[in-house]
């Protein structure tokens, strides 16, 4: 994986080079896939929108689809989240190292809030199996 940071500066096409790739982590694990994207509005009216956060899960995806099955992944997403108020997955744009087939993260994906439904089937529903904590013989 590339060592060096986005440089402040870079222009992307959102679209096109950010929504719907993968999140890759810095071990090379899968932990999402860029499902929106948080912007800052500059003060400056000539000034370009600044990508702050990719979005991932859930809570983004369902803000695309809308109607009945928009508004039951929403309620999905807050039952995975630790708070009601939880907004969906983040990944602040400092932690993105590299723009690609794939987006690269300088981060340990276990680490990431896009984990969090993965730690939800763990503790809700996997540990509760008879058996499920110990090792496999």
């Amino acid at each position: 994986m590339s060592d060096q940071h986005l440089g402040a500066g870079r222009h992307v096409w959102a679209v096109l080079e950010l929504l719907d790739r993968q999140l890759v982590d810095e071990t090379g694990r899968l932990v999402g896939k860029v499902d929106d994207v948080e912007f800052e509005l500059p003060d400056d009216p000539d000034g370009l929108p600044r990508v702050t956060a990719l979005l991932a899960g859930l809570g983004a995806l369902a803000n695309h689809i809308g109607g009945d099955a928009g508004a039951a992944l929403a309620a999905a997403e807050r039952r995975l989240a630790a708070r009601r108020d939880q907004h969906p997955s983040r990944v602040d744009i400092e932690a993105v190292r590299d723009i690609a087939s794939a987006i690269e993260l300088g981060t340990d994906g276990l680490d990431l809030d896009t984990n969090r439904g993965e730690r939800w089937v763990r503790d809700v529903i996997i540990d509760k199996i008879p058996g499920a904590r110990h090792a496999a013989e």
